[in-house]
């Protein structure tokens, strides 16, 4: 599907951004050096709306709902860590078993107490009902990976899915477009250019003003177009004698009728 004629790309912020350092809006006519800077303004400017700075009133940045992806995880029996994918950050909620499991979802807990259950029962085996993320130990020649620790281990196989925050690379030739769509085009401009404002011109003038302005409304959007995934629905609890599960008797009335 061709990308919306209304989004910017690679190209479009080059010549924003090329255009206010005085280097004209060709990037063909600048030196190495002019490109360089260039690339370095909007990679900075990208980020900046990845992870943008608290607002006035919040304690931390916003999470995008368009960096939060849905995956799935494979558990095979016996095995109680496996690697998370390589633009892992961290996880957003639970993780779900498939509707015909019938299955709780999985919390996430800390680490230590992960550790702790398994020191003092490392034989247990059955339906995990906590997971933790840590990360990997790394030598700096490669970006550092996250792995994730289930308790109990898994007594069979199972499919999970998830939502996490990802990381995403920088805006190449190859990959032009930063993420969220048209929607967010002039976000990443003022972004873009608010780097350059305060880097090269030493200031926090008009192009650091709309960035905060257009990035507050972006958010308002995006909390409304955000959604959590809930999982499985339903009190229910497991009689581990027969495998089955008994779900509440409580009635559930929806415009009126009651089911």
């Amino acid at each position: 599907m061709p990308e919306s004629s209304l989004s910017i790309g690679l190209p479009e912020l080059q010549e924003e951004v090329g255009g206010y350092l005085g280097y004209g809006r060709t990037a063909a006519d600048w030196t190495t050096d002019q490109a360089s800077l260039v690339d370095s303004r909007i990679q900075a400017g990208v980020r900046q709306v990845y992870y943008p700075p608290a607002l006035d009133g919040q304690e931390r940045g916003h999470g995008w709902s368009f960096l939060r992806p849905s995956t799935t995880l494979t558990l095979t029996e016996d095995t109680g860590d496996y690697n998370m994918p390589d633009d892992f950050g961290r996880l957003v909620g639970d993780l779900h078993f498939a509707a015909d499991k019938y299955r709780s979802s999985i919390k996430e807990i800390a680490v230590g107490d992960i550790l702790d259950m398994r020191s003092n029962s490392s034989s247990v085996s059955g339906t995990s009902r906590y997971a933790a993320t840590r990360y990997k130990a790394a030598d700096g020649t490669a970006g550092q990976r996250q792995e994730i620790l289930f308790y109990p281990t898994p007594d069979d196989d199972y499919v999970l899915s998830y939502e996490y925050e990802a990381y995403n690379g920088k805006l190449t030739d190859a990959a032009p477009y930063p993420l969220g769509g048209m929607q967010y085009a002039e976000l990443y401009i003022s972004s873009c250019l608010a780097v350059a404002e305060r880097r090269d011109n030493d200031e926090v003038g008009i192009h650091n003003q709309d960035f905060t302005r257009l990035l507050a409304d972006a958010i308002s959007r995006d909390r409304k177009h955000g959604a959590k995934n809930f999982g499985q629905m339903g009190d229910h609890e497991s009689d581990s004698t027969t495998k089955r599960y008994r779900y509440s008797d409580y009635p559930i009335t929806y415009h009126g009728t009651t089911y």
